[in-house]
């Protein structure tokens, strides 16, 4: 009989199978489980067998991220000047947020770019961007940009126009804006990534080194959430060629599916023979193929998402406040569905960013278009956020197998201004109707899309159970979900989603052993108190990454 290196014992262990077992004892081979089970796992013990006390702590499947940007991540963490408001920072006025970015440029030499990042207007008191003017003021002396917290939109000062190439003459680039005041001068604000880029690649050109290290830094902070595999859900070519460095050089601390993005700095996609999602391309699986990746458009909380009803209220004069904006869609539906066919035909999965029911309804018509052309079986294609899907528009998902991927904390985080401000109380406590899917048996998974709210996979969990807003009201009762089913969605959906569901997401013999370990039991504790419950330790193939087995 073949001998454990590791057996778990005296702990509460949840499979995450399709028996919902929950087993006390867990036989590990080098990087494989062996078996689960009670006490006869004993039976694989030899002399050389590590047993692991885990003192009543809870083994799960490790947490799956079921949509973030790792690298861009680890490049805010790192290069980017924090100006979040509460409650992800400290923030609270415009006064406030101003003083933080004089206090860092104090520290900078003239001329020198400055990039803030997390700025959230409508969580701060007066609810407004900067004005043109009073980044000129703030910053004199140096271009300065922020990235809005949605990562749909940046402020810019005058300087980093300039230094951008971007006069008002401009045109602005296909799915994406330079706002304009009454008379045709620019503003600060800059709509969506085709418009922001030039900024960035002006700002901050990133060499190897700074892409790598960006790598090792968010992969650490990853794993500390009980997070094995991560995603990038928006490679260019360059990123693509950093995430392979970074594993050569043992900097990727977590297992990631890579995402081409399409079309801004896009690869080569014609080139892959047999694009297949969940292909492994390392040997030790850390590095995975996932969906090529396109967006329909932008952010409710930017005013970019595209809806089928207009916002609730626009409190900006430099859109139109005559009860008609809408947002606006990336492509034209006609254009998305031949782009979708294309990829389709070639075998891709497609994942598709999401967050009006305007661009989703504009993605399943893709989808179903996609199918109709070009039949195929187990496409498992995505909408990522889903956040304002229909019941409707869910029902077609499920006719049609499209797969979801909910930014379910956009309860915690923007609940309130939802419900006040950008949608109003029907549509708001309908946003990432979780309930809903899970009555029509569509796999889900939940997502901190980090870097634009911090990655945290229980909190995610805990969202999902109570839907509880920032405030601490309860946004939509009816789609508030049981904690299985939210673990699953961390767990075994997101192996589903991954295309990897035969090596990864539940603890069973012959996947690889990957889990997490966590203090307290998420089925047996408060509700509440999900969100605080501490992650003892993250092991990946075996062996331990974060915190001590001990």
């Amino acid at each position: 009989m073949t001998a454990a290196t590791q057996i778990y014992y005296n702990g509460t262990i949840i499979t995450m199978d399709q028996k919902n077992s929950i087993v006390t004892h867990l036989a590990v081979k080098d990087d494989t489980i062996l078996a689960a089970g009670f006490e006869e796992i004993m039976q694989y013990k030899d002399k050389n067998t590590i047993c692991i006390d885990l003192k009543g702590k809870t083994l799960l499947p490790g947490f799956y991220d079921g949509h973030s940007h790792l690298m861009r991540a680890g490049q805010q963490f790192l290069y980017f000047l924090d100006l979040s408001a509460y409650p992800i920072g400290n923030l609270h006025t415009l006064e406030e947020t101003a003083q933080r970015i004089k206090e860092h440029i104090k520290t900078v030499a003239k001329g020198e770019w400055v990039i803030g990042a997390g700025f959230d207007e409508t969580a701060l008191k007066e609810s407004r961007h900067f004005t043109l003017q009073e980044l000129d003021e703030i910053a004199p002396e140096n271009p300065f940009i922020i990235r809005h917290i949605s990562g749909h939109l940046l402020l810019a000062n005058s300087l980093a126009y300039k230094k951008a190439g971007i006069t008002r003459e401009t045109p602005n680039p296909a799915g994406a804006r330079y706002r304009h005041d009454e008379k045709g001068n620019l503003t600060s604000v800059v709509e969506e990534p085709a418009a922001m880029e030039p900024f960035f690649k002006a700002g901050l050109p990133m060499t190897d080194e700074m892409w790598q290290k960006s790598v090792e830094y968010a992969s650490k902070v990853y794993i500390s959430k009980g997070i094995t595999t991560a995603q990038d859900g928006n490679v260019t070519q360059n990123m693509w060629d950093n995430f392979f460095k970074a594993h050569e050089k043992n900097m990727l601390h977590c297992r990631v599916q890579l995402l081409p993005r399409y079309p801004l700095g896009y690869m080569d996609l014609d080139s892959f023979e047999n694009p297949k999602a969940g292909t492994q391309l390392t040997e030790d699986k850390y590095i995975s193929l996932g969906a090529v990746k396109l967006l329909q458009d932008g952010s409710i909380q930017a005013y970019t998402g595209y809806l089928s009803q207009p916002y609730h209220k626009i409190i900006y004069d430099t859109l139109p406040n005559d009860n008609t904006w809408a947002g606006y869609a990336i492509h034209k539906r006609e254009a998305l569905c031949e782009l979708v066919l294309k990829f389709h035909r070639q075998g891709w999965q497609v994942a598709i960013h999401a967050n009006g029911d305007g661009a989703i309804e504009d993605i399943i018509c893709a989808f179903e278009y996609a199918q109709q052309k070009c039949p195929r079986n187990d496409t498992r294609h995505i909408i990522i956020h889903c956040q304002t899907v229909r019941e409707d528009q869910l029902d077609r998902m499920q006719k049609a197998k499209i797969l979801a991927s909910f930014f379910v904390t956009h309860t915690y985080f923007w609940g309130d201004r939802h419900k006040n401000i950008f949608l109003g109380k029907e549509r708001a406590e309908r946003i990432d109707p979780l309930q809903s899917a899970l009555r029509r048996r569509i796999p889900f998974t939940l997502h901190n899309d980090t870097y634009v709210t911090p990655i945290d996979p229980l909190l995610s969990v805990w969202s999902a159970v109570s839907r509880k807003t920032a405030k601490g009201e309860i946004l939509g009762k009816e789609q508030q979900i049981d904690v299985y089913n939210a673990l699953k969605a961390i767990t075994v959906w997101g192996a589903y989603q991954f295309h990897e569901e035969k090596i990864k997401g539940s603890l069973e013999a012959g996947k690889l052993a990957d889990f997490v370990i966590l203090r307290q039991n998420p089925l047996a504790v408060p509700k509440e108190d999900i969100k605080d419950i501490v992650i003892s330790s993250t092991v990946i193939g075996g062996r331990c990454v974060y915190g001590s087995l001990e």
